[in-house]
């Protein structure tokens, strides 16, 4: 399959990713139809769904989520700004496991964990979180929402210092991010976040099928952060989120006995004392987005090439054409882009992107 790749969580078993980039409703029936037979070939099940695309394609993926036997698999569709704008950016991301038991949990608002055991080591994904707003304020929304996130955590024994990374899809980001900021910081301080792993992240400005103002997910790897397998690593461009406010870490990394997984945060064009560069400019956003990323890789002993999965969030649908130029100069990517707003009104891009390499 195209830019599949597959992660050795342990002796016999695989993660698998596979990303796919849609053009048109025909096509994304045809990718995820060739996936879904190669995965069934496989013996693999898939444990999370990621879709950037309108609302039209959402028949495509519960059909897909059909011929995979995967309907209680965590599903996080995120909407474009719009549903009209050209080009129209669409594509998914599926994870699929094999050699691992899998089992799949919901809670009373139907959010949904995947929970897979590789040997010694366990595995949460969530995904789609979309708690009801009920006249809250943002922060306090905020809140409601990480509670939310615990209580799918606890169904599967696991714990907030569990955590390695969290997305957070914010309709209107721009007029609360402040107060989801606010509610963040909160909830890790009363729960002794800081204390523990601070997660990579993801804030970005998307709608949701479900309407509600925040879509969640994390990752999280059972008692890995607290026995060394989870750490945080510096951005050697970027000074730390934390300094201006927001609670996450730039990139994370697992370090197992069979492979080495790096997550990087959403990066931006942000200069090392924090304040946006080259506004207007989304030709130089791009290439400094990457170059920030190309360290973060390279000081860890990983490249471009070792990507397995990436989010190109575009402000305007038309500047994915500059990032598909920066990859015809320098690297091939897996990834899928986004038609999203970017957490500052000065930014125009932004990338999240995971690597790794085998042991």
């Amino acid at each position: 399959m195209e830019n599949l790749k597959k992660i050795r969580l342990s002796e016999g078993a695989w993660e698998y990713h596979a990303p796919a980039v849609f053009s048109s409703l025909s096509e994304a029936s045809q990718k995820l139809g060739a996936l879904a037979k190669f995965l069934k070939g496989e013996g693999a099940q898939v444990v999370s769904i990621e879709a950037f695309a309108p609302q039209k394609y959402a028949a495509v993926l519960e059909e897909f989520k059909k011929l995979t036997g995967s309907a209680e698999a965590p599903t996080q569709h995120v909407l474009p700004l719009d549903e009209v704008s050209l080009p129209e950016l669409a594509g998914a991301h599926v994870i699929a496991v094999k050699g691992a038991d899998v089992e799949f949990k919901s809670t009373k608002n139907n959010s949904k964990a995947a929970i897979y055991k590789c040997g010694a080591d366990e595995y949460c994904r969530v995904f789609g979180v979309c708690l009801p707003e009920n006249g809250m304020g943002g922060a306090q929304y905020t809140k409601a929402v990480f509670k939310e996130l615990e209580g799918v955590l606890r169904l599967g024994g696991f714990k907030f210092s569990d955590l390695a990374r969290t997305w957070f899809y914010n309709r209107d980001i721009l007029g609360w991010y402040s107060e989801f900021n606010k509610g963040r910081t909160e909830f890790f301080r009363e729960n002794k976040v800081f204390d523990a792993l601070l997660p990579a992240s993801t804030g970005i400005g998307s709608p949701n099928p479900a309407g509600t103002r925040i879509q969640a997910g994390l990752i999280a790897v059972k008692d890995a952060p607290k026995n060394g397998k989870i750490f945080e690593i510096e951005s050697p461009l970027q000074c730390g989120a934390t300094k201006y406010g927001s609670s996450f870490a730039r990139a994370i990394e697992m370090k197992f006995n069979t492979y080495r997984r790096i997550m990087v945060s959403g990066t931006a064009s942000i200069a090392p004392t924090g304040e946006t560069l080259y506004f207007g400019d989304i030709a130089r956003q791009v290439e400094l987005t990457m170059r920030v990323i190309g360290a973060i890789l390279k000081s860890r002993g990983m490249d471009f090439k070792d990507a397995s999965r990436a989010v190109v969030y575009c402000m305007k649908p038309e500047y994915y054409e500059e990032f598909l130029k920066w990859q015809k100069l320098n690297a091939e990517i897996a990834h899928v882009p986004s038609y999203s707003t970017v957490c500052r009104s000065d930014l125009m891009f932004e990338v999240e992107l995971d690597a790794f390499v085998n042991t």
